[in-house]
């Protein structure tokens, strides 16, 4: 679901609870309440769903990455002194 798609159904669900005979201010009450809104999510600092999957990929290839380096590391790594292995 896009963004403007989200607020638009959470103002439609919050003039909704709205009573029934209050229906000729619903508009005025989502035109008044979608700026409120939408200041409140931008103080959140929120990301959408795609910069949050796009973030977790890159997340995933880099733990990757640094599991294979620190394997490279170890095997360079000189054994131990007293570490001479089986004997």
């Amino acid at each position: 679901m896009t963004e403007k798609l989200a607020m638009a159904d959470l103002l439609k669900q919050a003039a909704s609870l709205l009573p029934t005979n209050a229906a000729h201010i619903r508009d005025e009450f989502e035109a008044n309440l979608r700026p409120l809104v939408e200041a409140s999510f931008k103080k959140m600092n929120l990301v959408t769903r795609e910069e949050f999957d796009q973030h977790m990929s890159l997340l995933s290839r880099l733990e990757e990455r640094t599991a294979g380096l620190e394997a490279e590391l170890e095997a360079l790594r000189p054994p131990a002194i007293g570490d001479q292995g089986p004997s």
